[in-house]
């Protein structure tokens, strides 16, 4: 995750934390040239300030802020050359140029969930999701696709997942959770108009929420501790589709499951091996 995107994702700073992180990425092509007593002199804060400012943001210290300012500029650099997201091909582009067009899509969006993925958080998510008897996902409309590929996943190692699509069915699905279950929200813009409603719900019936999305507040937050970001480089209207958006959750839902998976490896090979041939009936030969 970048410095700006931990700054971001920080939410008890102080307000003079925030005007640190403020200053710092204003002027993060000049920080790794500053002493800390520099930097401290030039926000007016103490040397202790930006230590604890570096800590509650999950660096170490300020050395460590600046080899990672560093490392983000680098990557930053090289985003600048990159697909528009937004509108990746032109009407006068070939079917060749049109592939490729998508495929460095494709490639700058993982880059930039990957870039995202606060490990801490994940870790956390997995271990809700391992534990829970039921997973409930609730989102809508494209979405439902990579909820669903994540469902057929799960249930290829004998784990229950839903994916309730009518809203009736998302607020029945909620009400009915029990403390054996864990809920997921996918939602790239955090402003669907599902989501307080669901969100509600479920943090009255004590659900733990998992919410999946762009970096920035959904419009649940008081109701959400577990966030995962993906790319933020997709316009909401403004583009041609949700290419972005949709690798991109679907690279995270990817990660969550193969996270889950390896936790069981042996056991989840298995049990895959056994009841093979009771959901599989195609006729495949082995040989070539």
């Amino acid at each position: 995750m970048t410095i700006e995107n931990m700054i971001k994702c920080c939410d008890n700073l102080t307000p003079t934390e925030n005007q640190l992180g403020q200053y710092i990425m204003k002027n993060k092509y000049q920080i790794d040239q500053l002493s800390i007593r520099e930097l401290a002199e030039k926000t007016f804060v103490s040397k202790s300030a930006i230590h604890r400012f570096c800590k509650k943001i999950g660096i170490d210290g300020f050395n460590e802020l600046k080899v990672k300012l560093v490392q983000d500029i680098a990557v930053e650099n090289k985003a600048d050359n990159q697909i528009d997201v937004n509108f990746p091909f032109l009407p006068d582009d070939s079917q060749g140029i049109l592939a490729q067009k998508l495929l460095e899509l494709y490639e700058a969006s993982i880059a930039d969930t990957y870039n995202s993925i606060n490990l801490l958080e994940l870790n956390k998510a997995v271990k809700l999701l391992h534990n829970a008897d039921i997973i409930d996902i609730y989102t809508h409309a494209h979405n439902i696709n990579v909820a669903e590929n994540f469902q057929d996943k799960m249930r290829a190692i004998g784990r229950m997942v839903c994916c309730p699509e009518s809203f009736y069915d998302q607020r029945c699905t909620a009400t009915a959770s029990k403390k054996s279950h864990v809920a997921i929200i996918i939602s790239y813009s955090g402003k669907a108009t599902f989501l307080p409603s669901i969100a509600e719900i479920l943090h009255r019936r004590g659900i733990e929420i998992i919410w999946i999305g762009r970096l920035g507040k959904s419009v649940a937050s008081n109701y959400i501790k577990h966030n995962l970001y993906i790319s933020d480089r997709e316009n909401l209207r403004n583009r041609i589709s949700q290419f972005s958006s949709h690798i991109a959750m679907q690279y995270l839902l990817d990660v969550i499951f193969s996270c889950i998976f390896k936790m069981d490896y042996e056991k989840n090979l298995d049990y895959i091996q056994e009841v093979e041939s009771s959901v599989d009936d195609r006729n495949i030969s082995e040989e070539k």
